[in-house]
């Protein structure tokens, strides 16, 4: 007999064999799994229950046996469900690439296929079949839809009234509130600029450090080589050595005083194997006076920044000693002297002029007056005075020296009505007058004095080294008129300056008329008619140093040629020469290389000081 059951799941009635009852089997229709009823959990038909009616012809009977078959039967086949070709178009609001997306994947995240960014995938929108009952509500054409959004900016009736805020920030109506700026959005800017600057600034400043610091190295090295070299003269050797060596006295450069003391110690070695001569002793002053800036005091020292002073000193002493000419050597000990006394070495210089000049003679005598004159001008009476004692008790023997000009100078100066004894003879009376003019000047009585210098008793040289006395009283007055100088002047140029004996003092007139305003012109005719060539080479020299000292701009390569390219004072104007214009930006150091030697050293030597002093 058949059992009549229901599937739980899509509720169609169907009829199976009672053989069934408890067991499990597929629908028909759905292909679900049910559980067969058992036979007791079927309650039993109702007497008033009418039979079934028979199958109508429309409905026939189910086949039970095909039923029960298609219950037990193994799976159904599967159903090909269609697929979904359907896909999400969309460009990456990343990369903009045009994207598509298959339809599963439709309000999930995918990455995007290009550049990998994770992106939300947009919904399918549902496309339903349009149905003819529902009307669809349009209005005239161009109208918003009561569901679509208003146009951004647009005005409605709603606002016919009314002026949007942001019309009126455009306006500048009112304006609109903008919260402060922090300290650091104000400062961001400026603080990231200047450190940028001091970033390039200061790399910069190394590179050109750098390579400054090669260039140098080179120069010394080609200056040092010639000078190291057999075709170097004596006095070549000692003027590159001396240059060296104040070159190394710059507190930059490293170990200044010991390196600068090896330099002064060879210059001197080279002097001390030349022949005596003006030129010898025009180097042998320069010695003098750099090696004063070597003396330091004990902290310095420390430092190697100087060299003690009783270590200079003796140096000092020991150039002074070589100088052949007794006028070069008082020219030396004035400018030693005046060093001594700007840097407060007062109580080293009379120790030194007695070791110096060991003899109780003339050249003593003019020399204890000289340092004493130094005193005078750094208004240090009392010490010129006693010095004054010393040197006049010199004259005290019953065998006095010479009579010397500077000591009845200054004792003029000073009024001592004590004066040394005149001897008879020309030199004495010569000397006597020449002092006595000297004195007045520095006294103040210059019309005394000009009377005085004015006579020509004692001959042509006696009476320029009286206007040369009372010249040098007037300038170190800082007298105005330059009646004097003019006089002076006027006898060199008359003959006096052609005098080999005379050659010093008109170099120290000319010296003496570079510190006025004296045409250049002028000096340089006076320099021409110098009798001894390396002085005259010398004044040329020293003409075109005060040139260079007044020009604040590179001069033409021919400014040096006047001077005799055949003195050393030649050699030394090249080196000032590219000193100069290389301090004032010029490249001189591809001039110098088509310089012939000896020359292009020096000019070397110069390049490499004129880069030091463009560092200062």
């Amino acid at each position: 007999m058949a059992i009549k059951i229901t599937c739980p799941h899509c509720k169609r009635g169907m009829l199976v064999p009672e053989q069934m009852a408890g067991k499990k089997g597929r629908c028909k229709a759905c292909k679900q799994i049910l559980t067969v009823p058992e036979l007791t959990a079927i309650a039993p038909p109702q007497a008033d229950v009418p039979s079934p009616e028979p199958p109508s012809p429309s409905h026939p009977a189910a086949d039970v046996e095909t039923e029960a078959a298609a219950l037990f039967a193994d799976e159904p086949k599967p159903v090909e469900r269609p697929v979904d070709t359907r896909t999400v178009d969309l460009n990456c609001p990343y990369c903009d690439e045009a994207i598509h997306f298959p339809a599963d994947l439709a309000g999930k995240r995918a990455p995007c296929p290009e550049c990998r960014q994770i992106i939300k995938v947009p919904e399918l929108v549902k496309k339903d079949p349009k149905d003819w009952r529902k009307v669809e509500a349009r209005g005239p054409t161009g109208a918003r839809l009561p569901d679509e959004p208003a146009l951004e900016g647009a005005w409605g009736s709603a606002r016919a009234a009314a002026v949007g805020k942001q019309t009126l920030v455009q306006a500048g109506v009112i304006s609109e509130k903008v919260p402060p700026r922090t300290m650091w959005q104000k400062l961001r800017w400026p603080v990231l600029g200047v450190v940028l600057l001091v970033f390039l600034g200061g790399t910069g400043w190394m590179g050109s450090r750098w390579w400054s610091q090669r260039a140098l190295g080179r120069l010394l090295d080609e200056a040092s080589a010639y000078s190291a070299s057999a075709d170097a003269k004596p006095v070549e050797r000692a003027a590159l050595e001396l240059q060296t060596a104040q070159y190394c006295l710059n507190p930059k450069t490293e170990r200044p005083a010991k390196n600068a003391n090896e330099h002064f110690g060879k210059a001197f070695a080279a002097l001390r194997s030349e022949t005596k001569s003006k030129e010898r002793d025009a180097l042998l002053i320069d010695l003098a006076t750099a090696e004063v800036d070597l003396g330091g005091n004990k902290e310095e020292a420390d430092r190697e920044r100087a060299v003690p002073w009783d270590k200079t000193q003796p140096a000092i002493e020991a150039v002074l000693r070589e100088i052949g000419d007794g006028e070069a050597r008082l020219l030396a000990l004035r400018a030693v002297t005046s060093g001594l006394l700007a840097r407060g070495q007062t109580e080293r210089i009379l120790p030194m002029v007695h070791r110096v000049y060991a003899a109780n003679d003339a050249d003593k005598a003019a020399a204890l007056a000289v340092a004493a004159f130094a005193f005078l001008k750094a208004n240090e009476n009392a010490k010129a005075e006693r010095i004054a004692a010393d040197a006049l008790a010199l004259y005290d023997n019953k065998s006095p020296p010479p009579l010397r000009a500077e000591v009845i100078a200054l004792a003029e100066t000073l009024q001592i009505k004590k004066l040394p004894k005149v001897e008879k003879t020309d030199e004495d009376k010569a000397n006597a007058h020449i002092g006595k003019v000297e004195g007045l000047a520095r006294r103040g009585e210059w019309d005394a004095a000009r009377k005085l210098a004015s006579g020509d008793a004692f001959g042509e040289a006696a009476r320029f080294r009286a206007q040369f006395g009372l010249a040098a009283a007037a300038v170190d007055a800082q007298n105005p008129d330059r009646v004097d100088l003019e006089t002076a002047m006027k006898t060199a140029e008359a003959g006096a300056a052609a005098k080999p004996e005379l050659s010093w003092q008109t170099y120290r007139l000319i010296l003496l008329a570079l510190r006025t305003a004296m045409p250049d012109e002028r000096i340089e005719a006076l320099a021409d008619k110098i009798g001894d060539t390396a002085l005259r080479g010398r004044a040329r020299l020293a003409i075109f140093r005060a040139r260079l000292e007044k020009a604040k701009q590179p001069v033409e390569d021919t400014a040096a040629d006047t001077i005799d390219d055949k003195s050393l004072a030649h050699l030394l104007a090249a080196l000032d020469l590219a000193r100069h214009n290389t301090r004032y930006g010029a490249n001189y150091a591809a001039v110098i290389q088509t310089w012939p030697l000896p020359r292009k050293a020096f000019g070397a030597l110069g390049t490499a000081r004129g880069l030091q002093d463009r560092e200062k």
